[in-house]
């Protein structure tokens, strides 16, 4: 099922670079190993999730990197994400505080906060687990534990998804230090832009942050999928996707899945034909009392911190952006490494600026084909937005039925839930 437009191959299914056509690989158990690497971060903390208990996914471990706020509170955060979604065999190696070559790190705290997880309250999210990452440099574990998972697929079958969702400083060093793993991955990374960005005119923040690892990461020669701004802005936490989350109502998940007009402001419902498109284009006006209502009658502890780091995404987003419904960026990667036909792609040329004063950080994308260049990217261009929450509904679902969290009951605010919310009546819960 493919086409082509100008000199890059469009794909409704997935097409990856130069292995385009290619299933997933999966070890002997039927799942596909996964190594990520991020800066928890509020989507990155979902992208945990849903990578963790995903039934085709075998998160092999986490790296994390300064980004959305320090490296050192972004390995904090990764730690105690993975204690509350009671996953506690996966390791977490903390990365690189900086950018390569550049004199210090852009964090983000206008948006996730003083922690890089913060509460509506402006208090961390979590409770601080007792879990440390483990000693070392994160190549080097990076490096390990991808070449074992290879050699268990067969050493040359397969690939190990190496998914990126902050700054590509971490995946640069390992690609680097050990050039051989070109032929072990593929990556797909959360970043970049066709057009707009968001820190920055035309750059997203996770390439603007290091520039020069993002241009190692595109000319590397590994199978690379992009995921920019233009994919994740359709995917938005509106306030019934909150409800969803929050209650786990039988209802409220059937409408998220179905791509019920009524949790999608005016005409932008997602649907499956549409595949997402134009989803955040005309957003009706509502208040950031219609998240708080949403998240107020959550069915456990664990859907709770759930829903109220949805709720405080949705508030900044709102002031910093202008958002009505804020985008959730980080879990699409995982989406994409477990079901990659829910994505139109195109190949083509992307390369990295560095040397500008103006633009650095931007991902300049030939999409008409016009570049000398060979295509280095496989670049998303639309999703299935309902079938995508549907995944994540489901994570979310499994490790609410393991979280440690649950062992206290969630308090439960006496507010009215908004009409969006309307299948989540609160006596259900």
């Amino acid at each position: 099922r493919t086409r082509t437009e100008g000199r890059g191959r469009c794909s409704l299914g997935g097409q990856r670079g130069a292995t385009a056509g290619m299933a997933p690989e999966a070890v002997a158990d039927g799942r596909v190993p996964m190594w990520l690497d991020c800066d928890p971060g509020h989507d990155d903390a979902i992208a945990i999730i849903l990578a963790g208990h995903s039934p085709n996914v075998e998160l092999l471990g986490i790296s994390t990197v300064a980004g959305n706020q320090t490296v050192t509170k972004c390995t904090r955060n990764a730690l105690d994400v993975l204690s509350a979604a009671s996953l506690t065999g996966i390791s977490v190696v903390e990365g690189q505080a900086k950018p390569l070559m550049r004199s210090s790190a852009i964090l983000c705290p206008e948006i996730h906060g003083v922690s890089g997880l913060d509460s509506p309250d402006h208090l961390p999210l979590l409770p601080s687990s007792n879990t440390k990452p483990l000693p070392g440099k994160a190549p080097v574990i990076m490096f390990e534990a991808i070449h074992a998972a290879w050699q268990r697929m067969g050493g040359g079958l397969g690939r190990v998804r190496l998914v990126c969702t902050g700054s590509l400083s971490n995946a640069a060093l390992l690609l680097l230090l050990y050039p051989e793993v070109v032929d072990y991955v593929e990556m797909v990374v959360m970043g970049g832009c066709l057009g707009i960005g968001n820190t920055h005119p035309v750059a997203e923040f996770n390439i603007q942050t290091d520039p020069e690892a993002a241009k190692i990461v595109f000319e590397s020669g590994a199978p690379l999928t992009m995921v920019g701004l233009e994919v994740t802005h359709l995917v938005l936490a509106t306030p019934g996707v909150i409800c969803a989350v929050a209650t786990g109502a039988e209802a409220a998940e059937r409408a998220v899945v179905a791509g019920d007009a009524a949790l999608y402001p005016d005409d932008s419902a997602p649907t499956a034909t549409t595949r997402g498109a134009g989803v955040h284009a005309a957003v009706a006006a509502r208040t950031a009392a219609e998240d708080a209502a949403a998240a107020a009658y959550p069915a456990s502890a664990f859907r709770a911190f759930v829903a109220r780091l949805l709720v405080f995404f949705a508030e900044t987003y709102r002031r910093v952006f202008e958002f009505q419904h804020p985008p959730v960026h980080d879990p699409l990667t995982v989406a994409y490494v477990m079901h990659p036909e829910l994505f139109r792609t195109m190949l083509m040329r992307v390369d990295v600026e560095t040397t500008s004063t103006l633009c650095a950080g931007q991902t300049v994308c030939d999409r008409w084909g016009q570049s000398p260049l060979p295509p280095n990217c496989n670049v998303a261009l639309s999703v299935d937005v309902p079938a995508f929450w549907g995944l994540v509904l489901d994570a979310v679902r499994r490790a609410d039925a393991v979280s440690p969290l649950n062992a206290t009951p969630p308090a439960k605010a006496p507010r009215a839930l908004p009409a969006a919310a309307a299948d989540c009546p609160p006596n259900e819960h």
